[in-house]
């Protein structure tokens, strides 16, 4: 079922005629992960523990002079939720999440804007025990309140659907297979529409929607790693429409997701040009992120034409050629994972390029 929200429907159709919601992943030759929200790589445990004493002793004197599900609660109550999960301590932080949440709901009521993040947090707690039966009926639950009921700012509204898009690319990866497909098929489908609510809401000078075309061109990548491995899920994938049987030619199929892909990035580009929240160099940058995408799909052409434009970017920019090229030689830094358009990333690693 598409998610569509009601405010927009009448607006938005998808770019891809035939294909429900779909997924992707990450940009390059490299395997895309997806981290648990919420966890961090490495953990102090000792540090953690110190943090969850000294929130609960303030949560427990709080509680006595206000009661057990008095609204000030909840903030204190999704803190010490949120440093229990790091620290693995996944019962106690479900119980603070969901009393936090309960307490959003009692005061503000079942269709609160305000228990988005609550909700989500409740969520990331399942997703680091991957109890996935659970998180599938929370996340249409959240999905429907975000259609259906939300009532927050266009922008708050787009990074709700950013997370959405984030926890089914995790359940493409960690979900059982059978549900695979249904990830891949939602996270794409609800990163198009997320384009789109901005482009209708005029928001295409946000950094956000730069990185919501980012991650939809890593949509498509990770559709395409699907329809590659084949069985089920590239079944799933390819089907016209659910439920008639008729499949689309696999190479077909993986060469319309690499257009789309390209589209989305060369929209990024264009995006980026005219934002004055970016600098010259971001778009450059840019320019390194479909260099990268046609040389991982092996189309030589675009590819020629991506490095022309690198080569040629000096003279319609005040940037040198020389800070191009060794930019163009430490791209490889540029994470895999996430959209980095900050030259600062790269160039500090120019005093031992000779700079």
């Amino acid at each position: 079922m598409r998610f569509v929200p009601v405010s927009i429907q009448k607006k938005l159709t998808s770019s891809r005629p035939g294909l429900t919601l779909s997924l992707g992943a990450a940009l390059f030759i490299l395997p895309i992960l997806v981290p648990l929200p919420g966890l961090a790589e490495t953990q102090d445990f000792n540090g953690l523990n110190e943090r969850i004493l000294k929130q609960t002793t303030a949560l427990d004197q709080q509680e006595s002079q206000l009661g057990r599900y008095h609204m000030s609660l909840a903030e204190p109550l999704h803190t010490l939720a949120r440093i229990q999960l790091q620290a693995n301590r996944f019962d106690d932080a479900r119980g603070n999440a969901d009393r936090a949440l309960q307490i959003i709901r009692w005061s503000d009521g079942l269709e609160s804007t305000l228990q988005f993040e609550f909700l989500q947090l409740v969520i990331e707690i399942e997703m680091a025990r991957n109890n996935w039966d659970d998180i599938d009926k929370k996340i249409k639950h959240y999905t429907w309140l975000l259609s259906n009921k939300y009532r927050g700012d266009s922008i708050s509204r787009l990074r709700h659907m950013q997370w959405l898009v984030d926890v089914h690319a995790g359940g493409a990866a960690r979900d059982e297979k059978e549900r695979r497909a249904y990830h891949l098929i939602q996270s794409t489908g609800i990163n198009e529409v997320a384009v789109q609510y901005a482009q209708v809401q005029g928001l295409t000078a946000e950094p956000l929607y730069a990185n919501l075309l980012f991650s939809l061109s890593r949509a498509y990548h990770r559709e395409n790693e699907g329809i590659r491995q084949r069985g089920s899920v590239s079944y799933r994938l390819r089907e016209l429409y659910p439920g008639l049987h008729i499949l689309e030619d696999r190479d077909v199929a993986i060469a319309k997701r690499y257009r789309f892909g390209l589209e989305k990035l060369e929209m990024l580009r264009d995006a980026v040009s005219t934002s004055p929240a970016f600098d010259t160099e971001a778009v450059l940058l840019s320019e390194f992120y479909i260099a990268a995408w046609n040389e991982l799909y092996g189309q030589e052409e675009d590819l020629k034409a991506s490095l022309l434009r690198i080569d040629n970017f000096h003279a319609h920019s005040a940037i040198s050629k020389e800070r191009i090229m060794r930019l163009f030689e430490l791209r490889a830094k540029l994470p895999q994972h996430r959209l980095v358009l900050d030259a600062d990333y790269l160039s500090n690693d120019l005093v031992s390029a000779g700079d």
